[in-house]
């Protein structure tokens, strides 16, 4: 199995960032990757500080950016000691998920890493976190960090619709947690049943369908990771990352569970003590690449545990 060789992590110096940059040093120190350190200073709340400052734009921004640098400088050096990896660090001027995106294109990131909540938890509620924004810009796998533990995840929860970002989501949590053990999710949903209820249908024939459903969304899942394990994508091509003893290993489960796309991933996240949930950007039915798709929005705000969005390659 590959290993990723460059991983950033976006920080604000908040509790939060702090959280997401030791998960992303300890991944790093796994993988031994090279750690990049962002930061970026938004420019326009740069003019308005330096306003406040009653001082001279240029002077106040300077010393402002100096003083971020600093930070950034001192929070690199804690990491390269603590994990003992290799941390490379940037300063960055503009809009923060902008910034990050542009950085994470044009040095070959393969991971990025963004803290839940940023230092501001009320423009946050308003205006949505940089890591929700930047999952709509970004194509990298995207882990948005909640715990506070950065060992070795140890039960992870992949959730699948057979869509081609569900098989990138398995491949990328194989290689995150390749000792852990997983259980993979397909949320099993019959189309049109609350139409159905309300035309007058009969629960004992609505129940008939679920079944059905489900049981073709077994034999889908069978197929899905049978591909899977014979390192098919779907087409005739081969991926030399993922062996058949790499899914041996992973202690791999199979589950279908009737419901609610996002309530059922949370409640199984829940019920099978989950560390990380993985999941697709996007789903089948998602295509516009300027969206993160609705389940993984909901999934994204309501999850109380390490998210990973990982977006299809045509993104």
């Amino acid at each position: 199995m590959t290993t990723m060789a460059q991983i950033l992590v976006a920080t604000d110096f908040s509790e939060s960032a702090g959280h997401a940059a030791r998960r992303a040093g300890a991944l790093a120190r796994e993988h031994q990757a090279t750690l990049h350190l962002v930061h970026a200073v938004d420019d326009l709340r740069l003019h308005m500080a330096s306003a406040v400052m009653n001082q001279q734009a240029l002077d106040a921004e300077a010393r402002l950016t100096e003083s971020a640098n600093q930070q950034l400088q001192a929070a690199a050096n804690q990491l390269a000691s603590q994990f003992g990896v290799q941390v490379k660090h940037e300063l960055l001027i503009g809009r923060t998920h902008l910034q990050v995106a542009r950085y994470a294109q044009s040095h070959a990131i393969e991971l990025a890493v963004f803290g839940a909540h940023g230092d501001n938890a009320v423009r946050d509620l308003f205006v949505g976190s940089t890591a929700s924004k930047f999952l709509r810009k970004g194509h990298q796998p995207t882990l948005v960090v909640r715990g506070r533990e950065h060992q070795p995840y140890q039960r992870v929860l992949v959730a699948v619709d057979f869509s081609p970002a569900s098989r990138l989501a398995l491949a990328c949590a194989l290689r995150i947690a390749p000792q852990a053990s997983f259980d993979v999710l397909h949320v099993s949903e019959l189309p049109f049943e609350g139409k159905m209820r309300f035309a007058g249908i009969s629960e004992d024939v609505i129940s008939g369908y679920r079944q059905q459903a489900e049981t073709d969304a077994r034999r889908q899942l069978d197929e899905f990771l049978d591909e899977f394990l014979d390192g098919r994508d779907g087409t005739d091509n081969k991926r030399p990352d993922i062996t058949r003893g790499d899914m041996a290993r992973a202690n791999l489960s199979r589950v279908v569970i009737h419901g609610s796309p996002s309530r059922t991933i949370n409640q199984q996240a829940h019920a099978r003590e989950a560390d990380l949930v993985v999941m697709g950007k996007r789903g089948k039915l998602e295509l516009d690449e300027l969206l993160l798709g609705s389940v993984a929005l909901r999934v994204l705000e309501e999850i109380d545990r390490d998210l990973l969005l990982v977006a299809p390659t045509e993104a």
